[in-house]
């Protein structure tokens, strides 16, 4: 998939953007579903925390806020990490299968900031089409200069950097967007295998990192 993008952010706020990001989703958020008025499309979930199902553009909400965005290969844990972020169980559905979701979800899990959970790419079995509907919507979104503050890039800690996942990070550093890379599933390893792989992620974070002139973060590990 190729992305384009015309703005691209000074490279000398990347550090303080990025640090003010993480610290927010490392933080219990106490206004969580406040200020829930701007967009026709939305419903709201079970736990009070309205959000957005679009299949197209044409159906985002208002670029009002910034947006923190979850991408990642089919059936890596974003929901799990949406859910977890935002202190809600199923505010995200969970699915055994794999790229069976094609739309893009934005969660108004603050009254500064959206969750965006963007569909999962690579799941070899799906059809052509759903294929290119995944990437369809996901070019939407990048193409539609939306106010990203972050793009959580989640990667299964078992298996690291895929070609999907290079593709995406090149991307975002390219464009100086704000990145952390996030392995998932950290628990299905030992202590030291998952040490292991964490070392290795972060060579590859450190390549890129040098190469574009970021910072090189090192990976936060999740279950």
């Amino acid at each position: 998939t190729n992305y384009s993008r015309t703005d691209r952010p000074e490279k000398r706020d990347y550090a303080l953007r990025t640090s003010r990001c993480i610290k927010y989703i490392t933080i219990n958020e106490r206004k969580a579903a406040a200020d829930m008025a701007d967009t026709t499309k939305r419903k709201l979930d079970a736990s009070g925390i309205a959000y957005t199902a679009a299949a197209s553009k044409r159906q985002f909400p208002k670029p009002l806020r910034q947006e923190i965005v979850f991408v990642g290969r089919s059936n890596v844990g974003k929901s799990t990490l949406v859910n977890a972020l935002s202190k809600r169980k199923n505010l995200a559905r969970t699915s055994k299968t794999p790229g069976k979701t094609r739309l893009v979800f934005f969660y108004e899990a603050s009254p500064d900031f959206y969750f965006v959970d963007l569909p999962g790419y690579g799941y070899a079995q799906a059809s052509r089409d759903k294929q290119e509907a995944f990437s369809r919507v996901t070019d939407d979104y990048f193409n539609d200069d939306r106010p990203i503050a972050l793009v959580l890039i989640l990667l299964d800690i078992r298996r690291g950097f895929g070609t999907l996942d290079l593709q995406m990070l090149d991307y975002v550093c390219h464009h100086a967007i704000a990145w952390q890379v996030v392995l998932t599933k950290a628990d299905k390893l030992s202590r030291q295998a998952a040490l292991k792989a964490e070392r290795e992620v972060m060579e590859v974070i450190t390549q890129y990192a040098d190469m574009y002139g970021h910072p090189a973060l090192f990976p936060i590990s999740v279950a």
